[in-house]
């Protein structure tokens, strides 16, 4: 009779682990940005190491949830975490830079996490319970976050970069051993048609080189051939999937899912998010590093803007649960509405002041949390709505909404800043004209997020079976 009553607590935590590994290895790769910028000696190479790892999991998000939805999610979560084992083992044995990046794109299959994780929370709880199990999911993308950022730190400060791929891996491990440990084998979807492959597996190189022109074209010219070439063939090819999952009857990844009214509404508002809030940590990093002459700068070290982001890493941490909350007592439009009031305010408040660290930490908190509790959300809402045999596919394809308006939001965002400049001598910063429209445009796609979110039925979500 304990057992019963034991095992959902075992199969959060352990979860919950998961999801936090997938952040930390996120976020352990910019606190060892400088020291692998000097190792390598190019800074292109270094941002290749965040932008490889980022369009993995964008291209291969919606394909492995739903090949966790086919043939078992818990059974391809343990594929997934040893994957990032394996490929942080490569990049912490290795000073070649090719193996350090190819670790770094086996690590990239830790981003598929999350969906995964929420389908399996759909498999084994109860209804009522799953919004908030969503919830406290989000508050271990933020724990994950912060450990990745001050654990890399300090690894980086007395040790060396490899270190951080060490630690990466020992959590892959231990998140390893606690799922086989903790989660229950899934079940695999008995199928009565033959699965259209090609329905899926044009999707992943599709995406993948509309995202490679999106990170990489302002390097090698937007309107340079061989980058258009890249955006044209990945939009030839999503194309082309999207006809062929249309057409066919059982597709690998089926567009016609998105076109259920609130999973439609939650991928809208999703992609406005992405447009303007989540380029947080682009705005304020020039910002904080910008010189005090530039007029609004702060003139702060790379390491101590850093910093000034962690308490908003760790007040996040309690954003998730409370939307998961709200959304069990209000339903899904009322949390997602009320989180992105709570981070247009926040960008309200950096529009009016931004005048020392301590506002900033104050504001950044504010945004942080409004946009932990939109991102804690929306799957809650596709996991309510998505038909239960392809939840971790369609959760994976707001996933990929998310990280395809977040490369084009960050060109937006960096065209914005470059608009008005302020010049000493041959160094070049945004004036503080730039930076207010630049904030002015993330309050109107925040604004029009929540807007958006309002067509949202009455009560997506209860807690209430």
């Amino acid at each position: 009779m304990n057992q019963p009553q034991r095992m959902p607590w075992a199969l959060l935590v352990a979860l919950w682990v998961a999801e936090m590994t997938s952040s930390f290895e996120s976020a352990m790769i910019l606190a060892a940005l400088r020291a692998l910028v000097v190792e390598f000696g190019d800074a292109a190479a270094g941002g290749w190491l965040v932008t490889a790892f980022m369009i993995v999991g964008a291209a291969a998000s919606a394909l492995v949830g739903r090949l966790g939805d086919l043939y078992g999610r818990q059974q391809v979560l343990l594929i997934v975490l040893a994957l990032g084992a394996a490929g942080s083992l490569l990049s912490a044995a290795s000073s070649r830079y090719e193996m350090v990046l190819a670790g770094r794109i086996l690590q990239g299959a830790t981003t598929t996490i999350l969906p995964l994780c929420i389908g399996l929370l759909r498999e084994h709880l109860p209804a009522p319970r799953v919004p908030a199990a969503i919830g406290l999911m989000m508050s271990g993308a933020s724990v994950g976050t912060a450990a990745g950022l001050v654990l890399g730190g300090v690894i980086v400060d007395h040790a060396s970069w490899h270190g951080i791929f060490f630690a990466s891996a020992a959590f892959c491990l231990a998140s390893l051993a606690l799922v086989r440990g903790f989660v229950p084998a899934s079940s695999r979807i008995a199928m009565t048609t033959s699965v259209d492959w090609i329905s899926g597996i044009l999707f992943a190189p599709g995406v993948t080189l509309v995202l490679l022109y999106l990170t990489g074209g302002k390097a090698w010219g937007w309107s340079d051939p061989a980058a258009l070439a890249l955006l044209v063939g990945g939009a030839v090819l999503c194309t082309l999937w999207w006809r062929n999952a249309l057409a066919s009857t059982n597709p690998l990844i089926d567009v016609r899912s998105l076109g259920s009214r609130p999973i439609a509404v939650v991928c809208a508002a999703s992609a406005l998010v992405a447009l303007g809030t989540l380029q947080i940590t682009v705005f304020f990093s020039l910002l904080l590093q910008a010189p005090l002459w530039t007029g609004l700068g702060l003139g702060l070290s790379a390491t101590a803007a850093g910093l000034v982001k962690l308490p908003s890493n760790i007040t996040s941490i309690l954003a998730g649960p409370f939307s998961g909350w709200l959304t069990g007592r209000g339903g899904g439009r009322i949390a997602m509405v009320t989180g992105g009031l709570v981070t247009t305010l926040g960008w309200i408040l950096v529009l009016f002041d931004t005048s020392s660290v301590g506002v900033i930490v104050a504001e950044l908190i504010v945004i942080s949390f409004g946009t932990t509790m939109l991102f804690a959300v929306a799957p809650t809402i596709i996991a309510a709505e998505a038909p239960l045999e392809r939840t971790s596919e369609v959760t994976g394809m707001l996933g990929v909404v998310r990280a395809l308006f977040m490369g084009i939001g960050a060109q937006l965002v960096t065209t914005v800043l470059a608009l008005d400049s302020v010049t000493r001598g041959t160094e070049r910063y945004p004036s503080p004209d730039a930076y207010g429209w630049a904030v002015s445009t993330i309050i109107a796609l925040t604004t029009a997020a929540t807007l958006v979110a309002l067509a949202l039925p009455t009560r997506t979500v209860t807690s209430t079976p």
